[in-house]
């Protein structure tokens, strides 16, 4: 097809549904960026818009059935695909609003339950003192004299016979093994 008079014309449009490649990349190239602007007026994200305009010359492709005012078929399809996929993203958006919602019930629910949160507080408990216990013996001491007795550094080093930098290192290690093992509790942390 070297030149088209009119893009309704009966004979263009017969051309492009019974797929006629030339005819096709007309259309293509007279729409294409009419489309993605009439899209990005719907759609806020380009690659989304882009993506619709091209799910649009596919249907047109796949689909061959225009009937008669080209211009109109494909500015209507154009519209469709947005609202459909406005649609999908609004229901996208109200699912997870509502597992957010969902999540932050349960989880006023569990902080609210005394019995549930009872139980969390035993099991950190012994999360923490199984961590504790799992640190080499003088780092064990430092950590113990530090968090729990509450030693100052320099108390600790007088009492162990070291220095306040290993003291120092000690805690470090430590409270670097208690993050590690209490992830799972603390998974910000």
């Amino acid at each position: 097809m070297s030149s088209v008079a009119n893009i309704n014309s009966e004979d263009f449009i017969n051309s492009i549904n019974e797929g006629d490649v030339a005819a096709f990349e007309i259309l293509f190239n007279l729409y294409q960026s009419k489309l993605l602007y009439l899209a990005t007026k719907y759609i806020s994200s380009r690659e989304d818009a882009e993506e619709i305009i091209q799910n649009v010359f596919i249907k047109i492709w796949s689909k061959k059935n225009i009937q008669s005012n080209l211009n109109g078929y494909i500015y209507t399809l154009t519209k469709n695909a947005c609202l459909d996929y406005l649609r999908t993203k609004k229901q996208l958006l109200n699912i997870e609003n509502n597992l957010l919602q969902l999540e932050a019930s349960i989880n006023y629910n569990a902080l609210s339950d005394d019995a549930a949160s009872l139980v969390l507080e035993r099991e950190l408990n012994e999360a923490v003192l199984r961590s504790i216990n799992l640190l080499p013996e003088k780092c064990k001491d430092v950590f113990i004299k530090s968090r729990i007795e509450g030693l100052k550094h320099k108390e600790i080093s007088g009492k162990m016979n070291i220095s306040t930098k290993t003291v120092e290192n000690h805690l470090t290690k430590a409270l670097k093994h208690l993050r590690a093992s209490l992830r799972e509790f603390f998974p910000l942390f």
